[in-house]
C-alpha cells in the first residue's frame, strides 16, 4: 500500500561526496587501467582524426570530435577522454543513488552493486573500455540527472542550467538520444524542483530545455570553429539497405535496385549471404553467393525501401525483430560485438599501454557472453519489475522512476526501427540506466526514505 506522500525533494537524502568519488575513483581505475588509453574502432580513431584536422563529416555527431580537441589542448592525448567518461558515469550514478537512497550504508552497497553488474555484463564492460560515442552519451545523461536531483535537494534553480546542459549534450552524442533524456526533461518542465516551490523555474526550464536541445541540433548542422554548414549525412542508408536485404531473404524475393546486387543475384543468395547481427556481415563475401555492395545506388535504396515495407510489412517485422533478438543478447550465441579488443592500426601513434593485461579482460568478456545470465535484457527485466514496485509503493519516486523507465525502454524500442546492426554498444546507454532504475529502486525497498 503506497505511504501518504511529501515532495520528493524533501525526501532526498544528501550525495555522500567522499563515498560517491572514493567509489568512483577505483571504479574508473579498474576499468580504465586494463584497456588504457581506451579501445578504438574505425569511428573512435576518425573522431580523433577529426581532431587533428578538423570536422570533415556529420555522419558521426562531432561532439565527441570536440572533446578529443579539448583533451588534446590539456595534455591528455585520448586517456582525458578516456577518464572523463568513466569517472563521470560512475560518480553522477553514486550521487544519484546516495540522493535516491537515503540509508548511506544501503547506497554505498547499491553502488558497489552498480559496478558488480557492470563487471558481470559484457554488454556493459565491454563498450565501456572502449572511445564509443555510447559511453560519454550515458555519462552526460547521468550527469545531468545527478545535477537536476542536487539542485531540487538543496533548492538551487541555477543548478538546473548545467543539468540541462548535460542532457543536451547527451543529446548531441547521438541523434537518438533525445528518447532517452525526453521524458526526464518533460518531468523538470512540469515539477523543476520536484515539489519544492520557486519562482520562475518553470520558464527557466523551458529556456534551457529549448537553448540546449537548439545547441545539440546546431552542433550536428555546423562544425566549430569556422562554423562553416555541414551537408546532411545520409544516416539512414545503410539501415535501409539492410532492411531490404533482410526482407528480402523473408520473402524469398530479391528487392535490391541495380547497383547494389550485381544481375543474376537470386533470393537463394541474399538468404546465404543474410546475418542479423550486421550489414557489413551481411555484404562479406562468401563463396557461391555474388558480391553485394554497400552504397545507396543513386538513391534507389532509400526509394525503394518504404514501398517493400509496405508491400511485405511481415517479412519487414520478422527482419527487424531477428535484429533486436541479437541486440538484446536474447539469441542463442549472447551478444554481438561486446567489445573492440585493441586499437585498430593508426598514423598516430596511439597504442595499447598493457597489452597483455588488455587481452585477459578481453577474453574474460568473450568468455562469459554467451552464459545467459549475463545477457542484457535481464537489466530490463529488473529494471522494469523493481522499479514498477518501488513506484507503487514510493508514490513521491513515482513519477522520477517511470521517467527513468520510459528513457530506457524507448531508447532501445527506437532501435528496433532504426539500427543497422545488433552491436552491443548501441543500447549502453538504456542498459546503464535500467541498471540505475533497478539498483535505486532496490534501495527504496529495502531502506524506507525518511530513514539515513
Amino acid at each position: 500500500m503506497a505511504r501518504p506522500t511529501s515532495p520528493l525533494a524533501a525526501q532526498l537524502g544528501e550525495p555522500g561526496w567522499l563515498a560517491s568519488l572514493l567509489f568512483a575513483a577505483v571504479a574508473t581505475a579498474l576499468v580504465c587501467y586494463p584497456a588504457w588509453p581506451g579501445f578504438m574502432s574505425y569511428d573512435s580513431l576518425f573522431a580523433y582524426q577529426q581532431a587533428r584536422y578538423g570536422v570533415q563529416t556529420m555522419l558521426w555527431p562531432p561532439l565527441h570530435t570536440y572533446m578529443f580537441q579539448v583533451s588534446e589542448r590539456l595534455g591528455a592525448s585520448t586517456w582525458g577522454v578516456f577518464v572523463f567518461q568513466t569517472a563521470t558515469l560512475f560518480a553522477s550514478a553514486a550521487v544519484v543513488l546516495h540522493l535516491l537512497v537515503r540509508n548511506r550504508a544501503v547506497a554505498f552497497l547499491l553502488c558497489v552493486g552498480f559496478g558488480a553488474l557492470i563487471a558481470l555484463s559484457p554488454a556493459v564492460l565491454g563498450p565501456m573500455l572502449a572511445h564509443w560515442r555510447d559511453v560519454p552519451t550515458a555519462s552526460f545523461a547521468f550527469l545531468g540527472l545527478a545535477l537536476w536531483l542536487l539542485a531540487a535537494r538543496y533548492g538551487q534553480p541555477l543548478l538546473l542550467a548545467p543539468a540541462i546542459l548535460a542532457f543536451g549534450c547527451a543529446v548531441a552524442l547521438r541523434y537518438n538520444a533525445f528518447v532517452l533524456v525526453a521524458f526526464l526533461l518533460a518531468l523538470m518542465v512540469w515539477s523543476p524542483l520536484l515539489g519544492r516551490p520557486a519562482r520562475f523555474a518553470r520558464p527557466f526550464v523551458v529556456v534551457c530545455v529549448v537553448g540546449a536541445l537548439g545547441l545539440a541540433w546546431a552542433s550536428t548542422q555546423w562544425r566549430l570553429p569556422d562554423l562553416l554548414r555541414m551537408p546532411a549525412p545520409a544516416s539512414l542508408g545503410g539501415t535501409q539497405q539492410f532492411d531490404l536485404i533482410g526482407i528480402s531473404a523473408c520473402a524469398d524475393r530479391n528487392y535490391l535496385p541495380p547497383g547494389i546486387a550485381p544481375p543474376g543475384t537470386s533470393a537463394y543468395h541474399l538468404r546465404k549471404a543474410y546475418d542479423p547481427r550486421h550489414l557489413h556481415m551481411t555484404l562479406a563475401k562468401r563463396p557461391g553467393v555474388p558480391e553485394l555492395v554497400e552504397g545507396e545506388a543513386g538513391g534507389q535504396v532509400a526509394r525503394a525501401w518504404l514501398p517493400v515495407i509496405l508491400k511485405e510489412p511481415v517479412c519487414y517485422l520478422s527482419h527487424r525483430t531477428t535484429v533486436f533478438v541479437e541486440q538484446m543478447g536474447m539469441a542463442r550465441d549472447g551478444v554481438f560485438y561486446p567489445t573492440h579488443a585493441g586499437i585498430d592500426a593508426n598514423s598516430f601513434g596511439l597504442t595499447l599501454a598493457h597489452p597483455d593485461l588488455s587481452a585477459q579482460v578481453v577474453h574474460h568478456i568473450l568468455e562469459a557472453q554467451p552464459s545467459l545470465w549475463t545477457r542484457p535484457f535481464w537489466l530490463y527485466v529488473l529494471a522494469l519489475g523493481l522499479g514498477g514496485m518501488a513506484a507503487l509503493r514510493e508514490r513521491a519516486y513515482a513519477p522520477l522512476l517511470l521517467a527513468m523507465l520510459a528513457g530506457a525502454f524507448t531508447y532501445p524500442a527506437l532501435l528496433f526501427v532504426a539500427s543497422p546492426a545488433a552491436d552491443a554498444r548501441y543500447i549502453f546507454p538504456s542498459n546503464v540506466l535500467a541498471a540505475l532504475v533497478a539498483l535505486s529502486s532496490l534501495g527504496l525497498l529495502i531502506a524506507r526514505p525518511g530513514r539515513r
